[in-house]
């Protein structure tokens, strides 16, 4: 079996990595060290944990396998929505009204929080908040769009219904019968934002490490110890901040998950005219198929899109025809679509969708489950850990430690998980072939 932590260990070339700065080129480590918390795993979520726990005084050790934002947080959409991934209405239902709101209010801080941690320490990763669009492509779709409309409207937050003309403006494309904007999204260079996040838990005194992978965690005498291949590391609490590229260093942890691959293409520079036809406004976007096409363009005139492949195994290759079919019948002012390169990373998707902060055992927590959402979600949620580091009550955090679930059916989650992404690859061709059909162009 392939595991995500086996992929190649150099980092991919992407539309981030001319402007994600220099890598920290950070060693490796050696010897014995003490501290009052030790965290596996240099993503966004590891170098949030560890920048706030720093910042509040704890003596802090980072051990990243590979490079700082090596997994998804280094090689994501980029793109920065101010929600969870379920509606609010879905969020209470499955949390119960006090903790669902908290959890909503949460994750709409999550931006914020994100663009304080930019600017107090100056971490230059191209982050704007020009709004997210999210189009719709059944009638279906565009009814939960009001839906959600409704729901921020009556808080008064800046969000917009948007009927097919408008969508067609602001999208580019008349494909689309309609949509939503929400104003408080934004965009951002995830490698570059990791990086700057490593940089500044550095400067706030932590102790970072890459080419350090655990490969044991044990119990030892009411510390906890993780050893390396050439050193060891006694904590008092430890933060397993892995997500898709969790490994065995716990037993069972890995089943809890199921790790897929996502896909993103970049194009070449388009032609001027073309470059500003499509999102004229800035924004990223997504529509509401049920494998989400983002989609983004770069400074450089480079457009940036989801596609699909295979889902499991080392790295192969994508499913390019298929992918520029579907761009090129969303834009069609596109022509012959050409893509400098590609990169492939893993996401972690678990039975509801939803992010998980696991109490394994006391002083060890592990969390898991981005589905998709991860930038400023895993941000929040590093802070979270930081404050349970500090001593903060558990009934004070926004997503309160729970013990593991191991998925029941892990040992054939592949084939069915493949399964059922050929299953919405089905639904979605029916629909949009209805979409297709339905559709005219804007009078």
């Amino acid at each position: 079996m392939h595991l995500p932590l086996h992929d190649d260990p150099r980092p991919p070339q992407t539309t981030y990595t001319a402007g994600g700065g220099k890598p920290l080129g950070l060693g490796s480590l050696s010897g014995a060290h003490r501290c009052d918390v030790a965290i596996v795993g240099g993503g966004i979520a590891g170098c949030s944990a560890a920048l706030h726990a720093a910042e509040a005084g704890a003596r802090v050790v980072l051990l990243e396998a590979h490079q700082i934002g090596w997994g998804a947080s280094g090689r994501n959409a980029g793109h920065v929505p101010p929600a969870t991934k379920h509606d609010p209405d879905q969020v209470i239902a499955r949390y119960g009204a006090e903790a669902g709101q908290r959890l909503i209010d949460a994750a709409e801080q999550g931006p914020p929080l994100l663009a304080e941690l930019i600017e107090r320490h100056r971490i230059d990763c191209d982050y704007s908040v020009p709004g997210i669009i999210m189009a719709a492509h059944t009638e279906a779709a565009m009814r939960a769009n009001e839906k959600r409309v409704a729901y921020w409207q009556a808080r008064g937050r800046p969000v917009e219904l948007l009927d097919r003309r408008q969508a067609a403006e602001m999208i580019g494309s008349e494909y689309y019968l309609g949509g939503w904007i929400d104003r408080r999204g934004g965009k951002i260079n995830p490698l570059a934002y990791v990086r700057g996040l490593a940089r500044a838990a550095i400067e706030a005194g932590a102790s970072l490490h890459e080419a350090t992978r655990a490969t044991r965690l044990a119990r030892n005498g009411g510390k906890w110890r993780l050893t390396t291949s050439q050193g060891e590391v006694e904590a008092d609490r430890v933060f397993l901040c892995t997500n898709a590229y969790t490994d065995d260093l716990w037993p069972g942890l890995r089943a809890t998950i199921v790790p897929v691959r996502a896909y993103q293409f970049a194009s070449r520079p388009l032609r001027d005219n073309v470059r500003k036809s499509i999102l004229p406004g800035g924004q990223p976007m997504t529509d509401s198929r049920r494998l989400l096409s983002g989609i983004r363009i770069h400074g450089d005139g480079r457009l940036q899109f989801g596609g699909q492949g295979p889902a499991f195994g080392p790295q192969g290759a994508p499913h390019w025809r298929a992918t520029r079919a579907r761009l090129e019948r969303i834009f069609p002012q596109l022509g012959n679509l050409e893509t400098d390169f590609w990169w492939t990373g893993f996401m972690a998707m678990n039975a509801d969708n939803s992010w998980h902060i696991h109490e394994l055992a006391p002083g060890l927590l592990a969390m898991l489950g981005c589905n998709g959402r991860g930038v400023a979600l895993a941000t929040l949620w590093g802070r979270e850990l930081a404050r349970h580091a500090a001593g903060a009550p558990a009934r004070d955090f926004v997503l309160p430690p729970s013990q593991p679930r191991r998925l029941w059916l892990h040992p054939v989650a592949r084939p069915l998980v493949s399964a059922l992404i050929q299953y919405y690859a089905l639904r979605d061709a029916i629909e949009i072939r209805r979409l297709e059909r339905q559709v005219r162009p804007v009078p």
